[in-house]
């Protein structure tokens, strides 16, 4: 609107100022030619000079861009608490005796720490020792009296300070080491010189056996009365033993080996 209005005043000044330059134009040429008339040698030249356009200084004001002023933002100081900034000023006799409160009490609690951690290793150990037992009780099948008749004989009163687990093994396997021992006795063949004198009998054989499928301490407790077939008992559970089941813990094994003749 403001443009409109500054355009429309503008256009009228122009015209008025047009239009006095005609006037003018017209009041020359009219006294022209009265001295042309009086003196036809005179010739004069007038300088007209160009009248600027008047501008109204009110429209210019008005037109001027208006400019926001610039808003300031507060930025907040933050806030310190007094009380942090504060420093309790101890006295060193009592800094120390704190601070060797608190190295004993870090060292207790290391102590506990420790046992805590003991004690679980320790229960974790004997619940997994229990869930073994109770795992491989629960595959133990029923024992013949015959069997533990025969075990009674072999080991007597040590037998009863067997664990369980030694127990259960033993029940389980006694038949298996006979079967297997006298199996790989049918491969090798009866002892050629027992067999020529033609002498049999049966021995008691002993060792350890480990899990990890070793022995240790391999003997003959009771002899057949041939050293030759107790010698030979000796070599053949060094090659039978590899075949037996092996057990969750050290077992000492002992059983019968029988050599008949045929």
């Amino acid at each position: 609107m403001r443009i409109i209005i500054l355009a429309f005043i503008i256009s009228i000044s122009l015209h008025f100022f047009l239009f006095k330059i005609y006037k003018n134009d017209e009041f020359l040429k009219n006294n022209d030619t009265e001295e042309k008339t009086i003196k036809k040698s005179d010739v004069k030249f007038v300088k007209i000079k160009k009248e600027e356009p008047v501008i109204n200084k009110t429209v210019e004001e008005k037109i001027e861009p208006k400019v926001e002023p610039k808003i300031e933002k507060k930025v907040e100081s933050p806030k310190v608490n007094k009380e942090v900034t504060k420093k309790e000023i101890i006295p060193k006799e009592i800094q120390k005796k704190v601070d060797y409160v608190k190295k004993v009490d870090i060292e207790k609690s290391k102590d506990l720490q420790k046992k805590v951690l003991n004690e679980q290793i320790v229960n974790e150990k004997e619940s997994l020792q229990d869930k073994t037992l109770e795992n491989f009780l629960a595959q133990k099948e029923p024992v013949s009296k015959e069997i533990l008749n025969e075990l009674q004989k072999l080991y007597g009163e040590e037998y009863d300070k067997f664990t369980n687990v030694q127990k259960a093994y033993l029940e389980k396997n006694l038949n298996n080491f006979q079967t297997i021992t006298q199996r790989v006795l049918n491969r090798l063949g009866y002892p050629p010189l027992a067999a020529k004198l033609k002498i049999g009998g049966v021995n008691v054989i002993e060792f350890m056996f480990h899990p990890d499928g070793s022995i240790t301490n391999l003997r003959v407790i009771s002899s057949s009365g041939y050293a030759v077939l107790d010698d030979y008992s000796l070599e053949l559970i060094e090659i039978a033993y590899k075949d037996y089941p092996k057990p969750q813990t050290s077992t000492k094994l002992r059983f019968n080996v029988q050599y008949r003749l045929y």
